[in-house]
């Protein structure tokens, strides 16, 4: 049983993580507007939150620590290489084409996926609650977009939507993963396949175009640590609190896109926007509740 200390410092690290998070999109938009493609700065971000975690496993637990074995390891090169590769592709490409707060709400209809998956693949009872969650980030999702096809762009809706159905599927097939596999290890190998991954696509695709400018690799440094820095609060909040907790708590996340987006960007969302904004949250927050109860 844990102390309500270690509850409050769980709840402060996991809201710090949500804060990081939230400043990625943000600091992906500067990094677009100095021509850094979206390979090159996932490649930039990977590699070197892949280097740094590699090394604190191994200064930490050693060298046994990265030991995974052959069949773990392809398992590991799914869940990075391909899904959360697919995933950061989708959700970070939309904001070429929708402003990041609308890509923010509407990836973060996940929960809402993440419940429906779970209920399906491991015969869990669909409570009325998560039923409900669903309709209401449904509802949502139309009123954040349906209504605004023409000054919306819909390869971005599309895109983030992606990148949320991409994501579901990251953490659904992780799950089974992190039975064997520490989390912290999942994460060092997930951030060095996805490295990989836009390494051979961006190449392939002639997408990769690494910056001259000193400035410019201050900043993808700065989103590599601020990513790591992230995932880093976001493992000692779980530890100190519960999963479930930290996920709700990381609703914040969205919010911090939200309204960084607002303050430095001056993007501008309909009143309907915002209230399909809400429910998507609402909805959100409801299928994390249902999954917590259970």
């Amino acid at each position: 049983m844990k102390d309500v200390t270690s509850r409050y410092k769980g709840a402060f690290f996991v809201l710090l993580s949500a804060f990081l998070y939230g400043f990625i999109p943000i600091l992906a938009v500067f990094a677009y507007k100095k021509d850094v493609s979206v390979m090159s700065f996932h490649l930039v971000r990977f590699t070197i939150a892949s280097v740094a975690l590699f090394c604190l496993l191994y200064l930490r637990r050693g060298e046994a620590a990265l030991m995974v074995g052959k069949k773990k390891l392809f398992q590991l090169f799914v869940l990075g290489g391909v899904l959360f590769t697919l995933t950061s592709f989708s959700y970070f490409s939309s904001f070429k084409y929708i402003p990041a707060s609308m890509a923010a709400l509407i990836f973060y209809s996940y929960p809402a996926l993440v419940s429906v998956g779970s209920s399906y693949i491991n015969k869990e009872y669909l409570s009325m609650t998560l039923v409900l969650s669903i309709v209401v980030s449904f509802v949502g999702l139309i009123f954040l977009s349906g209504k605004t096809a023409i000054s919306v762009s819909i390869k971005g809706v599309l895109l983030a939507g992606l990148g949320a159905l991409s994501y579901t599927s990251y953490i659904l097939y992780g799950n089974f993963i992190i039975k064997d596999v520490p989390y912290q290890v999942v994460v060092a190998y997930v951030c060095f396949f996805s490295a990989i991954s836009f390494l051979i696509l961006g190449s392939v695709a002639r997408g990769l175009a690494l910056p001259n400018a000193s400035s410019t690799w201050i900043l993808l440094c700065f989103v590599a640590f601020v990513s790591l820095f992230g995932f880093l609060a976001f493992f000692l909040g779980v530890e100190l609190t519960s999963p479930s907790i930290a996920a709700i708590l990381s609703m914040a996340e969205p919010l911090v896109t939200v309204v960084l987006s607002l303050l430095i960007f001056k993007e501008y969302l309909s009143i309907t926007q915002y209230f399909g904004g809400v429910l998507v949250l609402v909805g959100s927050f409801l299928a994390l509740k249902a999954s917590a109860s259970r």
